[in-house]
């Protein structure tokens, strides 16, 4: 199997509540060796200031330039992110940079608490999937299909239908069990 490291960096102010369930939940379901990274600051040169957003490319293109040499670098945002052509994102991956990002403020909309920390994780599974070489899945409950709306991330389940749960296997990825619908 392969080892995973993936290294988790924070931008403003992302609750101790929610940064613990995505070390521990990523850690599980990717057998992954997950840690804190720090704090990462985003230059004014990747935030319109017009849409109050943050580019998600250019974003992630940060994450990658800091994670370490065979790491994951993923970035949880306390900010809004789109990319050109979508009105906002709730996450990006950029697999051949082996980096992605969630972006916070949107899943915290219409929910309680529980739920927001199980919309963060689901949505990081989400993006570390694609970076692990998974595309969108039509199976609505799985973790890799794509969500239009916070009410599409409340639908999916925070596991990999068997479908990507095989390929993830065959790239040499362990998904526990209990990680796969």
């Amino acid at each position: 199997m392969v080892n995973i490291l993936v290294e988790v960096y924070t931008f403003n102010y992302v609750e101790e509540e929610v940064l613990k369930a995505v070390l521990s939940q990523v850690s599980r379901a990717l057998s992954a060796d997950v840690r804190y990274a720090g704090l990462l600051s985003l230059p004014d040169e990747v935030l319109d200031e017009s849409r109050g957003q943050y580019l998600a490319d250019s974003v992630v293109r940060l994450v990658a330039y800091r994670r370490s040499a065979g790491s994951i670098g993923l970035l949880l945002a306390d900010a809004d992110g789109y990319v050109p052509g979508l009105n906002f994102v709730f996450g990006l991956a950029i697999p051949e940079l082996r980096a992605a990002s969630v972006f916070l403020r949107r899943l915290r909309l219409w929910t309680d608490r529980a739920n927001y920390v199980g919309r963060v994780v689901k949505e990081v599974l989400h993006e570390l999937g694609h970076v692990l070489g998974l595309e969108h899945c039509g199976n609505s409950l799985c973790v890799m299909s794509f969500s239009n709306s916070v009410l599409d991330v409340d639908r999916k389940l925070p596991k990999f239908c068997s479908r990507c749960a095989q390929r993830l296997t065959r790239a040499g990825i362990a998904v526990p069990g209990e990680f796969v619908i």
